[in-house]
């Protein structure tokens, strides 16, 4: 059982940080209004190329190469290697951005993937799915599935060793479609399989399709629906320009035929003072009754993606120690501590450059 399981722990989560509470009163959040997708794109893609540059490379190398979708569309993907792949063998790390469907790109998780492989010896793979509303619902989902299907087949070309390890991650929509192509890859037996999942502030439910064991839980559309960050109106305005299916198995885990019995050990992030927050609450618990391992860490009174938007927060520190520490938990290997001080600290970019774009959803 988690501290998180009953109702009133749940609703408690949405009582502002403190530290948070201080920030806002000093410097209030410019507004949203009237921001089309295009600067909504403009300002995340000038986030990630900040970090992208700014960031340590722990002297890993990058390289950059596409793989087909099932339509022909060729995906690009970027390769992280260590400096020194470990003589045993390096597993495999595949993550997906997030941005809502909407915005985001393959070096967002870049600053992760570079830690993962200096953490951990691991060859880390940053992931692409076209986004809405050029390509709508399903699009995004078949081509996180048709990535991850092509790594498994071609990993050793990469220098990855799945039977050491295989781990798929993400933030917001790509934690959605993390748990998702998760559920899939069991349905359809992937080989190797995948043996760890990162989660954090999936979106994994809609209000019509939560289990009736759990509808107790979900609160936080509407506690939260004025939230920083992210908000009701957004996510309104995501489902508009991606229009999912809400009760497709490409959408929500929830949807399987399957059950959660057999998923590997899973990593879950969740915030507070999100929109999405039961959604991370529930998948973890649910996931947790059918005997699956799990860890979960909760950022009580913090927004969705608080961390790209206030890195200067203690809790902002937490997180990417957090990330770094489970990682090596599901691969089942210890950091290096240096590497894992250096991610730890603060990335180098405004934050106000961070809010302005649509939070990661």
């Amino acid at each position: 059982m988690s501290n998180y399981d009953t109702k009133e722990a749940i609703l408690g989560l949405s009582a502002i940080d403190p530290e948070l509470e201080d920030h806002l009163k000093n410097h209030p959040l410019p507004s949203r209004d009237g921001i089309t997708i295009a600067q909504m794109r403009q300002n995340m893609s000038d986030t990630e190329t900040q970090r992208y540059n700014a960031g340590p490379t722990f002297g890993t190398t990058e390289s950059v190469m596409t793989i087909p979708m099932r339509d022909g569309h060729e995906s690009e993907i970027r390769i992280f290697r260590p400096a020194s792949p470990p003589a045993t063998g390096s597993p495999l790390v595949a993550l997906l951005f997030g941005g809502g469907f909407i915005t985001g790109s393959n070096i967002q998780l870049v600053p992760i993937a570079r830690s993962a492989a200096a953490l951990y010896g691991a060859v880390a793979v940053t992931l692409s799915y076209r986004r809405a509303p050029e390509y709508k619902f399903p699009t995004a989902p078949h081509d996180a599935w048709d990535s991850v299907k092509w790594l498994a087949a071609n990993a050793k070309s990469l220098g990855a060793d799945p039977a050491l390890g295989f781990v798929l991650g993400g933030i917001s929509a790509g934690g959605g479609l993390t748990i998702t192509t998760a559920q899939l890859a069991m349905k359809e037996n992937l080989s190797p399989p995948l043996t760890g999942l990162w989660s954090c502030i999936p979106v994994a439910l809609d209000e019509s399709n939560v289990p009736e064991k759990y509808k107790d839980m979900f609160h936080s559309r509407h506690q939260n629906s004025t939230a920083p960050l992210l908000d009701g109106k957004y996510i309104n305005l995501v489902k508009d320009l991606y229009k999912p299916d809400i009760m497709s198995t490409d959408y929500s885990p929830f949807n399987s035929d399957i059950g959660f019995e057999g998923l590997p050990k899973t990593y879950v992030q969740v915030c507070g003072m999100d929109p999405l927050r039961d959604d991370g609450l529930i998948y973890e618990r649910a996931i947790r009754e059918k005997g699956v391992q799990t860890k979960l860490d909760v950022y009580p009174g913090l927004p969705h993606a608080f961390f790209s938007a206030f890195p200067d927060l203690k809790q902002s520190a937490k997180y990417r120690s957090d990330i770094a520490v489970k990682m090596g938990w599901l691969l089942g290997r210890e950091p290096d501590r240096e590497v894992l001080r250096v991610m730890a600290a603060k990335p180098e970019v405004s934050p106000a450059e961070t809010v302005a774009n649509g939070a990661q959803a």
